[in-house]
């Protein structure tokens, strides 16, 4: 009879422990979605412009196209966004192949920075860019930004 009740009480004793552990799952906070359309302005030399990133997002990565144009259509940079996000924090940087900068049309080059996104009822990606690298010059040094998405 005994041999009968140790099976079963194995059972009873495995339910009763799983029934009894408190695991309480905490869902990880979920990380910023920067999709989408960004624009605002940027000083140029003495000129202002209009930025924009059109940001697609697979997990931390940003990826997508940029335009810099003036407020009469000029287009002064075409360039192709990478980046990591981390936190609120996008690093990043825009290649600009050739063609990408129409008044020099063989120029090639790199911006790089980091912006620092918030979103909400308006949401944010403020920071600075930089010149990494050219072939020709160019009227990009360096400089702040705010884009908010559209």
């Amino acid at each position: 009879m005994r041999r009968r009740f140790l099976p079963l009480l194995a059972v009873l004793l495995a339910a009763s422990a799983c029934a009894s552990s408190d695991t309480t799952v905490s869902p990880t906070p979920g990380a910023l979605d920067l999709s989408g359309k960004w624009t605002g302005n940027l000083s140029v030399d003495s000129l202002t412009a209009q930025m924009t990133w059109t940001v697609t997002q697979t997990n931390n990565s940003v990826t997508g196209p940029v335009l810099v144009q003036l407020s009469n259509g000029v287009v002064l940079l075409n360039g192709a966004l990478s980046g990591n996000l981390s936190g609120s924090v996008l690093t990043y940087t825009i290649a600009v192949a050739p063609g990408g900068i129409p008044t020099y049309p063989s120029c090639t080059g790199k911006l790089g920075g980091t912006v620092t996104a918030s979103t909400g009822a308006t949401s944010t990606m403020a920071g600075s860019y930089a010149l990494v690298s050219a072939t020709c010059p160019t009227p990009f040094s360096s400089g702040t930004f705010t884009l908010t998405r559209q």
